[in-house]
């Protein structure tokens, strides 16, 4: 939805170009998006690289990137978005290409993001006990609230658990007020693991939750059931994105 809506508001653009840490989930998920319809893409990253073909290889980020045709590029000596934005930002000029900055361009394009989490929630039970959430940035939480007062689900209680020590209750507060929506619900924050720690949960068989963020949460919401009230004969649902595991290995 946001290649659509960045083509139909720009159709002058000639292809898109992202950054982010050479670890970032991110840069394969625009790549490939490009790939598929045959956009031109550059990955920048920042650090002190010597030998870009060796950290491609040694980053699986990277390399499904390349390998769906993406460009990558060394933009800066460190690889911090505020450090990195600026060249791309004269990359993109110089290209006419169009930005995807850290969380999916959410301001510029709010809708294009949102409803394609929010149409989602129609699939859910109309009525929960309990609704438990992962949080990495908090756009998909937000996405989701959105699409309970969409679709008018009954829901008891809805508790976000955020992963890796942030709070993010500021963004998800400020996308819910671009929708005009107040929605209540528990936010709870994971200290134990740093964020680039894996945490392994497989919850049937063939069925891993991610490593960086649904597996805290998870483990979160077990060992703390009787803290959130959560009874084992409630009708509870742990939304689940899929997991990007092959990217840690």
């Amino acid at each position: 939805m946001l290649l659509n809506s960045i083509k139909a508001a720009k159709p002058e653009v000639k292809g898109i170009i992202t950054c982010g840490s050479v670890h970032s989930p991110q840069s394969p998920i625009v790549a490939k998006v490009c790939s598929d319809n045959h956009v031109p893409c550059i990955i920048g990253i920042g650090g002190n690289i010597t030998n870009l073909s060796k950290t491609i290889q040694t980053h699986k980020s990277l390399e499904v990137s390349k390998k769906v045709g993406a460009e990558i590029r060394v933009v800066s000596k460190l690889g911090y978005d505020k450090t990195m934005m600026p060249f791309v930002e004269l990359i993109a000029k110089e290209l006419n290409y169009e930005i995807i900055k850290f969380g999916i361009n959410l301001n510029e394009y709010p809708s294009a993001i949102i409803d394609a989490i929010a149409n989602q929630v129609q699939n859910i039970p109309d009525h929960l006990n309990n609704l438990i959430v992962p949080c990495g940035s908090g756009i998909t939480f937000a996405g989701i609230l959105v699409g309970i007062k969409r679709f008018n689900k009954k829901i008891d209680n809805i508790f976000v658990i955020q992963i890796s020590g942030y709070d993010r209750t500021k963004s998800i507060n400020e996308i819910l007020h671009k929708f005009g929506i107040e929605a209540r619900y528990k936010f709870f924050i994971d200290y134990i693991y740093e964020y680039t720690k894996k945490c392994r949960i497989s919850i049937a068989s063939g069925f891993d939750l991610s490593v960086i963020y649904e597996a805290k949460a998870f483990q979160y919401f077990t060992n703390n059931k009787s803290i959130l009230g959560i009874k084992d004969t409630d009708k509870s649902l742990f939304w689940v994105i899929g997991n990007n595991n092959f990217l840690y290995v």
